[in-house]
């Protein structure tokens, strides 16, 4: 008898490790919202559901049992969200996407009352139904709402300005080809005056494209799907920047190249298809693999280039400047490195040099 005692209360005291607490989630408990039924059962290791016994994941608070079996929407939004939810109704689709998340951001939860499923505020739209749809002109209105437009192969014979003033007022664009969204991409025009107040427009407004697209002028319009599987240079050029786009030309040099490239919408290299930016006037990423110094500065100045002797050194500033002034860039015999075209030295190997005299 007294083993018996000694056990029980044995028990009593490891209750814990033999019998883990666990809570029992009540019908009541669907009237409060996600963060107090955390709050109220978190210190248990398990919940089990009053009605069905199944367990129910503190992750969750519900039980997706009696919620799969639950037919009426507005009690499968009660059951999953709590009182504060709603419902994404099919007329919906006609606000945009702005006006979207004011009507449902305060809601802890909004269901598809199509099809029941989770909509998130960040979407808002239901991602099963869009999927399913095959109508792009209805697929488009599911996504961004009446203001969307659809981007035809024939707007590529449109250049960048033609395309932006035709495309700026809609909130998104799909490409009629495969369907996929076209982002309105920023491209940077280092002669660009205004190049400041782009950067505080795109600043003030982050990533809201509906809101910025207004504010910014400098925009590329095509579909990048589309670009990436095209392999021709010519058809990837007309892509992305309309008719007005050329080919660099390295045997120009810098002055010829602005001149013979500053009213392009874009530029291409030759030999890998990137785009050129308007600021160099080279492609820096064969410059950056290129390992042969000679053609490196070919590329990066054109013909036009000098490589100072270490016997140049014999020179003095006045002679140094005759002799190199009318080259658009100067380069270390030595180091490799770029000379400045005021000091007329190698300010790397000088650096390293440690006599005074040589220095």
């Amino acid at each position: 008898m007294l083993a018996k005692k000694n056990i029980i209360k044995f028990i009593g005291k490891y209750m814990d490790i033999f019998e883990p607490k666990y809570g029992v989630f009540k019908t009541s408990d669907y009237n409060l919202n996600l963060e107090e039924r955390r709050s109220k059962y978190e210190k248990y290791k398990f919940i089990l559901c009053k009605k069905c016994s199944n367990d129910i994941y503190i992750r969750d608070c519900y039980c997706t049992s009696c919620y799969d079996k639950e037919t009426d929407l507005v009690k499968k939004g009660h059951i999953k969200f709590g009182p504060k939810f709603g419902i994404f109704k099919t007329l919906d689709y006609n606000l945009d996407l702005e006006e979207r998340r004011i009507k449902y951001e305060d809601f802890d939860g909004i269901l598809c009352e199509k099809c029941s499923n989770n909509i998130y505020i960040k979407d808002c739209y239901c991602t099963s139904c869009y999927g399913k749809e095959t109508d792009l002109v209805k697929k488009g209105h599911m996504k961004f709402g009446p203001k969307f437009g659809i981007f035809k192969t024939s707007d590529y014979n449109l250049d960048l300005e033609e395309r932006r003033k035709k495309y700026m007022n809609y909130d998104n664009i799909l490409c009629e080809e495969c369907n996929n969204e076209i982002s309105k991409q920023r491209k940077w025009n280092y002669h660009n005056e205004g190049i400041y107040f782009i950067k505080k427009a795109y600043m003030k407004y982050e990533y809201e494209y509906e809101k910025y697209s207004n504010e910014i002028g400098e925009w590329s319009y095509y579909c990048k799907y589309c670009y990436n599987k095209e392999t021709y240079i010519n058809k990837k050029g007309h892509m992305k920047f309309g008719s007005n786009f050329r080919i660099l030309d390295y045997n120009l040099n810098l002055e010829e190249r602005r001149a013979k490239y500053m009213n392009f919408d874009g530029i291409l290299c030759e030999k890998c298809n990137q785009e050129i930016n308007n600021h160099y006037y080279y492609c820096m990423s064969c410059h950056n693999k290129e390992t042969d110094i000679i053609k490196k500065d070919h590329m990066k100045f054109g013909s036009n280039f000098e490589i100072f002797n270490t016997f140049d050194y014999s020179l003095n500033l006045e002679e140094r400047r005759i002799k190199y002034m009318n080259f658009d860039n100067i380069l270390c015999e030595k180091c490799n490195e770029e000379i400045n075209n005021g000091h007329y030295y190698c300010t790397s190997c000088y650096n390293k040099e440690t006599d005074l005299i040589k220095k």
